[in-house]
């Protein structure tokens, strides 16, 4: 989790399975940035890899994730047009393999045209639940933390997982922005 040992979250994380795959895309330089909440869903699911962006040999690691036929390879970004994530599952009968852009805004948005994702289909969330970290400034309204993007879409997906996920998941987060947020000196909203 990175916080300070006397804010450290980690023996209240069990990791939990789920139906989906998440496959976070990111770099190291944006994996090092102490508010990064990908680290912190990887702590949080079992089913999950990791691929850094840029570094050699990753294309191969996307096309490797794309090609598993136990999935349906799916990238996740949250702003219109997108097609409905449980649609996908419906017609496709197996669960996804949710490719996160784990990245800031603008970078996501140039990642979207690489050529190793032109031929994956896009999902999105139907619903944009208000933002609750407050670490960052939030530029545009609907533009969500990683963290709370995927497990706002897990839910909608109705994820199949061990137990009753997303409450503790969100309690988890709630307190680790708290605690980033005391860290840094900041006032709970």
């Amino acid at each position: 989790c990175r916080l300070i040992l006397q804010e450290c979250i980690c023996c209240d994380i069990t990791p939990l399975w789920t139906e989906h795959k998440l496959t976070l895309l990111t770099t190291k330089g944006e994996e090092r940035i102490s508010s990064n909440t990908g680290r912190l869903l990887r702590l949080m699911l079992e089913n999950n890899s990791l691929i850094y962006v840029g570094e050699k040999g990753w294309e191969k690691e996307v096309e490797a994730e794309i090609g598993r036929s136990e999935y349906t390879p799916v990238i996740f970004f949250p702003i219109p047009p997108f097609r409905d994530g449980q649609g996908i599952v419906e017609e496709k009968g197996k669960p996804l393999n949710i490719l996160v852009l784990d990245t800031s805004w603008s970078s996501a948005r140039r990642w979207l045209y690489k050529p190793e994702f032109m031929e994956v289909k896009k999902i999105g969330l139907k619903t944009v639940p208000s933002s609750k970290y407050y670490l960052r400034k939030q530029f545009k309204e609907g533009n969500l933390c990683t963290f709370q993007a995927v497990a706002s879409l897990l839910e909608e997906l109705e994820t199949r997982s061990s137990g009753s996920a997303f409450p503790h998941m969100n309690e988890i987060f709630t307190s680790w922005v708290n605690s980033r947020a005391k860290e840094r000196g900041l006032t709970f909203p």
